[in-house]
This record gives structure tokens, sequence and C-alpha cells, in this order.
């Protein structure tokens, strides 16, 4: 069978002849650079990332077709056309695909769901069943050396690509004004109207040429690629896209400069009529990336000088910190030894063990007793506080009923508010046995503490313990309500700091370090427990629940 060529000039390496203009050349290679170098530098710095392998197989599958179309420009060969052409025709629309699952991955950081994945499949099977057969490309005309497009390859395919863009005008519609980071939001954005700046100079350019028989008019569609590519570099020096900055400047450089070395090639016009805008847009592209790598690095350099700075004034603080609780440790300590001895003898002296009192002395030994008291119960928080800061609190485990223990410290404090017109009500609802795993001795002070702050903020009423279980939560309770000052919602969210207390509280009781429950709170956080607080507002009451892990 004799074969007959085209009337051409035979192509050299498949991509040069006589009969290929120079804007075919520069259109293709500019954009084809443009896209791998811009893939493999994402591809490399980012291996392991399924958005940067997406981003590589896409601009690989534009590259293809870019070739091919080159080939089918040089080529005179009737097989080559045939095959390039065919191929052409299945690569397009892969390319929409999987720029279409490159930005879901992109948005959503994962791929769509199986059925859309399938329905993407069933679109994509008549192109690759339909491939080799007439539905796709009908004939070849010898004289021009071009295919006659069967409704595979007019129409088909061209619905495809329009489909795929639609679908990723949806999910940027639909997702970016929800993305809350700026910084992720306007990368994003940049990358969605860079994506979508090519896919519709692409698509375009095919349509008009496939309906006018001028693939003249193809070529210029091919100049999306390197907006593309030049605000993914802009995208990646701006906001960090893919991790890789530095060498997203050097590659836009490098593609600035073929873009200008290719002008001294231009001849025509026409031409220059296209290679003028690209040389504007890169050039203001270029002018913006140099600004934000100025920026950043300023901003780098002054990030550095603050973090070294910030860890200087660190150590500084450290140490103030750890001399600070020396401080209070030792003197605690101090205190506390003159403190015991104060309270002891004036336990003897209202105990008449020196001998009868006169009336008159009776009240003053009793409140001298009561204010050593309270500073013992002061200087105990400080040097909680100064343990729990230092590492240094021990816990001592054991098991032990947390009923019986709280119903002991209501018994033991029920005296004390008696003395403030006050009633203690002991309550259970248990359904086990009540047995935790804690420090007995930590819990018991965390009880107490409870109380005692119930008591001291409430002037009449009644102050109801409650001790009560969740087995299926494993979870046991002690609630202590009282009917007092209560507390505003901002009250509660500061109440467990160190040194904070309640805005009302010194209308009822000016003492207090606003330490107790930092302390308490802390204490049940180390035993895996915590302490909450609830109130419906000032002058209505206040709950305080400790939770604790049940052990049986």
């Amino acid at each position: 069978m004799e074969i007959i060529y085209c009337p051409w000039e035979p192509a050299t390496n498949l991509f040069s002849s006589s009969n290929v203009p120079l804007l075919i050349h520069y259109s293709h290679f500019i954009a084809l650079f443009s896209a791998m170098a811009i893939a493999l530098l994402v591809f490399l710095n980012n291996p392991k990332e399924t958005v940067s392998r997406l981003f590589l197989l896409f601009s690989t599958l534009f590259s293809v077709w870019a070739l091919l179309d080159i080939v089918l420009w040089a080529t005179n060969d009737p097989a080559i056309v045939m095959f390039s052409w065919a191929m052409q025709v299945l690569i397009e629309p892969l390319t929409f695909a999987v720029a279409f699952f490159l930005f879901f991955f992109h948005l959503y950081k994962k791929f769509p769901k199986f059925s859309i994945n399938l329905g993407i499949v069933l679109l994509l099977t008549p192109l690759v069943l339909f491939l080799p057969t007439q539905i796709n490309l009908e004939s070849l005309l010898l004289s021009a050396c071009e295919s006659v497009e069967g409704p595979i390859a007019k129409y088909y395919t061209y619905f495809l690509n329009v489909l795929f863009m639609a679908s990723i005008i949806i999910l940027g519609i639909r997702k970016l004004p929800k993305i809350t980071s700026p910084k992720q939001k306007n990368s994003s954005t940049l990358f969605f109207f860079g994506l979508l700046t090519f896919l519709l100079a692409f698509t375009s350019g095919n349509i008009i040429s496939s309906f006018t028989d001028d693939w003249t008019i193809s070529q210029y569609g091919l100049f999306g690629m390197p907006i593309f590519a030049s605000i993914m570099a802009y995208s990646i020096v701006r906001h960090s896209a893919f991790r890789i900055q530095v060498a997203g400047a050097q590659i836009l450089v490098v593609t600035l400069a073929v873009f200008v070395g290719s002008l001294l090639f231009v001849e025509t016009e026409l031409m220059r009529l296209v290679a003028a805008p690209t040389f504007i847009f890169s050039l203001a592209a270029g002018f913006l990336l140099v600004r934000s790598v100025r920026q950043e690095f300023i901003q780098k350099n002054q990030l550095e000088e603050l973090t070294t700075q910030l860890e200087k004034a660190n150590v500084r603080l450290k140490a103030v910190d750890k001399q600070k609780s020396e401080f209070v440790s030792i003197a605690s300590h101090q205190l506390r030894s003159p403190l015991t001895a104060i309270r002891g003898y004036a336990s003897l002296l209202r105990e008449e063990s020196f001998g009868k009192l006169p009336p008159k002395a009776i009240e003053p030994i009793q409140r001298i007793e009561e204010s050593s008291k309270l500073m013992a119960l002061a200087i105990e928080d400080y040097l909680n506080v100064s343990r729990i800061e230092s590492g240094n609190m021990k816990y001592h485990l054991s098991d032990f009923n947390l009923r019986d223990e709280t119903e002991h410290v209501c018994d033991d404090m029920r005296a004390d508010a008696i003395k403030h017109g006050l009633v203690i009500l002991f309550r259970t609802h248990l359904s086990s046995t009540g047995i935790i795993h804690a420090d007995i001795g930590k819990t018991i002070q965390i009880v107490q503490n409870l109380i005692h702050n119930a008591v001291k903020y409430t002037q009449e009423g009644t102050i109801t313990v409650v001790v009560r279980d969740d087995r299926q939560r494993k979870k046991i309770f002690v609630d202590v309500t009282d009917t007092g000052i209560g507390m505003s919602q901002d009250t509660i969210h500061a109440l467990f700091q160190k040194f904070s207390r309640a805005e009302n509280a010194n209308s009822v009781n000016i003492l207090g370090t606003g330490l107790g429950l930092y302390v308490a709170d802390k204490m049940a956080e180390a035993m895996g427990g915590d302490i909450e607080a609830y109130s419906q507002g000032d002058g209505k009451g206040s709950r305080f629940t400790l939770t604790m892990p049940l052990e049986m």
C-alpha cells in the first residue's frame, strides 16, 4: 500500500519544520516550560503531599498535549498525525478532570466522595472506548495534514471541559467564602482564579478553532498557562503555598527571562501583539513578586530579632519566677512557725491552762486565735501555689470513700457555720459505693475549701452538700450549693485564676487571697478531676461542683 504524505517539508525530530510558525514554538514551549518548572519545583519540595502530585500530573498532561500539538504542526506523516490528534482528544478532558481533583483537594484536603469519582470515570469512559473509531476522528485530509473530527472530538470533549470548569467554579463559590484564615483564603483565591484563567483560555481557543477550522486561534489560549504559572509563583512567595518561597521567586524570574528572550525572535506584527501583553503581565507579576520577597525578607529578619529578644526575656522571666517562688516558700515557712506558736498559746489561754482569765480578755484571745488561723490558711495557700508552679506538689494516691469523707468534713464545719447563722445540709444520691482513687488529704482540703467559701460568702440561709454519681460515665460529684451573693458570668470565667475574687466579694468578706479556688482546681486536675462553678447571677447563690473519677 502506498503512503501519501502531506506536501510539507519533513519534520526534524518531530518538532521542527519550515511549516511551523514561530508563534507555535513561542506559545507552546513557553507554556510547557512554565507548567513543568513550577510543577517539578512544587513536587520536589513536597513529594509526599497529594496536592503536589496532582499538580505535577496536571502539568504533565498539559505538557504532553502541547508537545503533541507541535508534532501536528511539524510532521507530514499521516500515521503520526492520526495518533497525535487522537491522543490530544483523550488528554485534553483528562487535564480538565485532574484540574478538578487538584482544586478539590487543595480546598478540602481530601478526594471527592465515591459517587462523584465514579461519575467522572463513567464520563471519561466513552473517550477511551471510541478513541480508535470514526466517532472520534472521521478522516484525515492529506492535503492539509489535518483530521476531520467526529462527534466525540468535536462535541463531547468540549462538553466535559465546560462541565469540569463549571464544577470548579461551583466549588470556589461554595468554599472560598467559608475559609476563615485570611492567609489560606488569599492563597486559595489566587489558585482558583489562576487555574480558571488557564482553563478558560485553553478550552475557548480550542473550541473556536474546532468550529472555524482555523487552528492558529487555539495557540492564543495557551498563554493562559504562563499566566497561571506566574500566579502560582506569586502565591508561593506571598502566601507560602506549598512551603517554597525563594525557589518560587527564582522560577518566575527565569520564566520572565524566557519571555524577554523570546521577543528577539518575533518577526510579525500579530506575534508582537501576542508577546507584548504577556511580557507586560510578567513584568507586573515580577514586580509584585520582588516586592513580596523583599517584604518577607525584612519581616523574617525582624521576627528573628524579636524571637531572640523574647528568648532572652523568657530566660530572665523564668529566673525571676524561680526567685519569686523561692522567696514565697522561704517567707511562708518563716511565718508559719511563729504563727503556730501564737495559735497554740492563744488556745491555751482561752482554755485557761495558765489560770483563770478576766471576762474582758476572753474575746480578744478568741480574735487572736481566729486571725492566726486565717493567716495560717493564707500562708498554706501561698505554699501550695509555690509547690504547684515548681512541680513539687506531692500526691499520695489511695482508695477511699468520698461520700464518707465529705460527710465528715460537713460535720466538722457545721459548728463554724452555725456561728454565722447558717445550716449545712448533707445529702447523697449514689448508685455506687463512692470509692475513688486519689490523695485523701488533698481531696478533703478541696471539699473544705468549697464549703468554707460558701460559709464566707453566704449571709443567711443554707449550704447544701450533695454527693452523687454517674456510673455510666464513671464519675462522682460533690455539689456545694449556697444561698449567698452569687456571681456574674464574667466572674465565673476568671474565678479559678490566681488572686481572682468575685467583684461583690468584698461587700461580704474582705478577707481572702483569691488563691483557694486556684489551688483546689489545680489539685483536682492533677488527680484526674475538675471543679466547675455555676450561678444565675448576683444575689442568686452559687454552686460549685467537684468531679472525680469513680473507681467502684
